[in-house]
């Protein structure tokens, strides 16, 4: 039962990432392409992630995978933003109707 859960994740995972992809050829500027990679890539590696855990015969590699999951969810976020913010300071433009947040 828990390999199929684990298989399950790693279907979910692939299916993130195409979405991501799918965002990445489908959307207008960099920032909703960024947006969409970003939201995918941290379901789909969260997934994948789960998936290990739960196929991994061993506890410290769970709790490796615990903490490499850990600082992948709080650097991609991060950095996402960071090059967002760093796209508007050095004038690459949304399109035109997107609304921005001054500030």
């Amino acid at each position: 039962m828990i390999k199929i859960i684990a298989y399950i994740c790693l279907v979910g995972s692939f299916l993130a990432f195409g979405s991501g992809t799918l965002g990445l050829f489908k959307f207008p500027d960099p920032y909703t392409r960024m947006h969409a990679l970003g939201m995918s890539d941290t379901l789909g590696v969260g997934l994948v992630g789960l998936g290990l855990i739960l196929l991994s015969p061993d506890w410290i590699l769970r709790i490796k995978l615990i903490i490499v999951l850990f600082l992948f969810w709080l650097i991609n976020p991060t950095m996402t933003h960071m090059v967002a913010k760093a796209g508007l300071i050095h004038g690459v433009k949304p399109v035109k109707d997107t609304k921005l947040k001054k500030g």
